[in-house]
């Protein structure tokens, strides 16, 4: 599988997103989706993507997601974040992220995260965030 078409590189991450990447987005603000191909540098024992990696991967798009349309000198951080694991990821397959803010308080925020292999969920994520300044 290749990156499909309107994904580019996501240069925003930080060092640890570089790291378990490459990382790609298509869209803005709150309608951004987050890709990543899934490379054997990203399996476990099993042959399967590694949890970790799915949840830093919903944890980083609902924060992205939260952190839409905030001011710059506001940011948000997880306060707690549930993760369900529906199915697995292979080795070639793309994963794309879908989240909903459901609702952004002065000081905390809710938000869902599904990851999709094409029309399969494979996670099903939902956070708390704080909201700082």
């Amino acid at each position: 599988m290749s990156i499909p078409d309107g994904f580019s590189p996501y240069e925003d991450g930080g060092p640890f997103m570089r790291l378990i990447g490459p990382v790609h987005v298509k869209g803005e603000g709150e309608d951004r989706t987050f890709g990543l191909l899934i490379e054997e540098k990203h399996l476990n024992v099993s042959g399967v993507a590694q949890g970790g990696l799915l949840a830093t991967l919903a944890d980083h798009s609902l924060g992205r997601g939260v952190s839409a349309g905030r001011d710059d000198d506001e940011r948000s951080a997880t306060v707690s974040l549930t993760i369900d694991y529906l199915g697995p990821a292979k080795l070639g397959d793309w994963v794309e992220s879908d989240t909903k803010v459901e609702r952004v308080a002065e000081h905390l925020a809710f938000a869902d995260c599904s990851l999709r292999v094409g029309d399969r969920e494979i996670v099903r994520a939902r956070a708390v965030f704080a909201v700082v300044s």
